[in-house]
């Protein structure tokens, strides 16, 4: 659907996924947003951050997996760089050549409260 949706708008499309086999659903149309320049973020879940790397539960290397079919992609290891996070992602997902961007957020990170700045700055690097 968030393919179909940019293709049809020229606005990126949003998709969410739950973590391990419900992020790993998301390869092929990450790779096919990738190779035909379609704009969509894609947010997964994760498992908490001191499970990371334990082998846990549904626990999937989201962001190693997609490296290579994504122009970006983030692990959130901090609730109060989520509206960055996220601004920037959609930022990178339309520019140069538009293509998709994985935003991974560990259970422990959604599971918190933030204040949100709302309009951050985005600063890239390079």
């Amino acid at each position: 659907a968030a393919s179909g949706y940019a293709r049809s708008t020229g606005r990126p499309g949003v998709c969410i996924a739950t973590s391990g086999p419900g992020a790993t659903n998301l390869v092929s149309a990450l790779a096919d947003a990738l190779l035909d320049s379609i704009p969509m973020v894609a947010i997964t879940g994760q498992v908490a951050r001191r499970m990371i790397g334990t082998d846990a539960f549904q626990e999937t290397p989201i962001v190693e997996v997609t490296r290579s079919i994504t122009k970006h992609n983030y692990l959130v290891l901090d609730v109060d760089d989520i509206p960055r996070i996220i601004k920037e992602a959609f930022f990178i997902a339309t520019s140069g050549r538009p293509g998709p961007v994985l935003v991974d957020i560990p259970k422990d990170i959604q599971q918190q409260l933030a204040v949100p700045v709302w309009d951050p700055p985005v600063r890239l690097p390079g």
